[in-house]
C-alpha cells in the first residue's frame, strides 16, 4: 500500500473534532512504520502486514477516546529537539519555548551561570538550557517518580550532563546560589481542572494542579527559594491564562525588582520574571 493511501484511511477514522487529523494521521503512520518526512513525500510503497494493522487500529480507538497522541508516538518535539514523553509526565508545549528563551536571553552575558529548574517533569526546560548552554551548570529537581523516569532518560538521550534531584521543591534544601531559578509549575485552578480537555484528563493532575485559585505554587515556590538567587538573578515562571498580573504581583510583594510579563506569539502572556535585589 502506499503510504498516502494508507494516511488518508487512517486520516478518515481520526474522529475527534478538536484535532488535525491531517497533521496526526501522517505522525502515526510514520511512527509505526519508522518512516521520515522523505518517505511521505515520495510516497512509498510500505508492507502492511496484520500486526501493524492490528496496532495501527489499536492506535486510532486510543485516540478517538481522547489518549493524547504525543504519549502514543512517546515522544514530541521541544526547542527543535525530541523528548521522550508517556503516561505520569506532562507533555512539553510550545507555549514552554517562551520560558525558556526569557531565560537563554537574561543569562546571555552571564560566564558558566548556574540554573535551577523547579518540577522539572520531562527535563524539556533543564536540557534545552543545558544544550543551548554547555557552559551552564543545570540542576534539576522533580518529584514525581514516573516523571523522573522520563527526565533521566531525556538528559541521557541528549547528553545533556544535567543534575538530576528527586525531591519535592517545596521541601528542599539546597545551598548553592543560582543565577536563573526556572519553573513551570502547577497552575490550573479548581474551576479549569473541572473542565479539562478530554486529552488534558490523560495528564499527571499533580503536574496540572495549582489548588484552588492556580496561585499556589507561585506563592511558595518564590517564597522558599528567592533568597536562594544571586544578587541580580532572575526567577522566571510560566503562567496560566490571566495569571500574569497576579503572579508578578507575588513578585513584587517578596522584593523582586524589574518585574517583567512576556507574551507568547498569539498576545497571551505566558512568562513572569522578577529580578533579586
Amino acid at each position: 500500500m502506499r503510504v498516502s493511501k494508507l494516511i488518508s484511511d487512517t486520516e478518515k477514522q481520526l474522529s475527534l473534532e478538536n484535532s488535525n487529523r491531517h497533521f496526526e494521521a501522517v505522525w502515526m503512520v510514520r511512527k509505526l512504520f519508522s518512516l521520515t518526512g522523505n518517505h511521505v513525500l515520495l510516497d512509498v510503497e510500505i508492507d502492511l502486514d496484520e500486526a501493524k494493522k492490528e496496532a495501527l487500529r489499536r492506535w486510532i480507538e486510543k485516540r478517538n477516546q481522547g489518549y493524547p497522541l504525543q504519549y502514543l508516538l512517546g515522544e514530541w518535539d521541544f526547542f527543535g529537539r525530541t523528548f521522550l514523553v508517556g503516561e505520569g509526565v506532562l507533555i512539553p508545549r510550545s507555549e514552554t519555548e517562551i520560558l525558556v528563551e526569557t531565560v537563554l536571553s537574561y543569562i546571555k552575558g552571564r560566564p558558566a551561570p548556574k540554573l535551577l529548574d523547579l518540577c522539572s517533569g520531562s527535563g524539556c526546560i533543564a536540557v534545552t538550557l543545558a544544550l543551548e548552554r554547555r557552559d551552564a551548570s543545570v540542576t534539576a529537581v522533580e518529584l514525581s517518580s514516573d516523571a523522573l523516569k522520563y527526565l533521566t532518560k531525556n538528559d541521557q538521550l541528549h547528553q545533556s550532563g544535567v543534575r538530576i534531584i528527586s525531591g519535592d521543591a517545596l521541601r528542599l534544601s539546597l545551598e548553592e546560589k543560582w543565577d536563573a531559578i526556572v519553573s513551570n509549575p502547577p497552575y490550573l485552578t479548581k474551576e479549569e481542572m473541572d473542565h479539562l480537555q478530554t486529552e488534558v484528563t490523560y495528564e499527571p493532575k499533580m503536574a496540572l494542579y495549582g489548588e484552588e485559585d492556580g496561585l499556589f505554587f507561585y506563592r511558595r515556590l518564590t517564597q522558599i527559594w528567592k533568597t536562594r538567587l544571586k544578587p541580580g538573578g532572575i526567577l522566571a515562571f510560566e503562567v496560566g491564562d490571566h495569571q500574569g498580573d497576579s503572579v508578578a504581583r507575588i513578585l513584587w510583594e517578596n522584593g523582586f525588582s524589574k518585574v517583567c510579563q512576556t507574551a507568547d506569539y498569539h498576545g497571551i502572556i505566558r512568562v513572569v520574571t522578577g529580578i533579586w535585589r
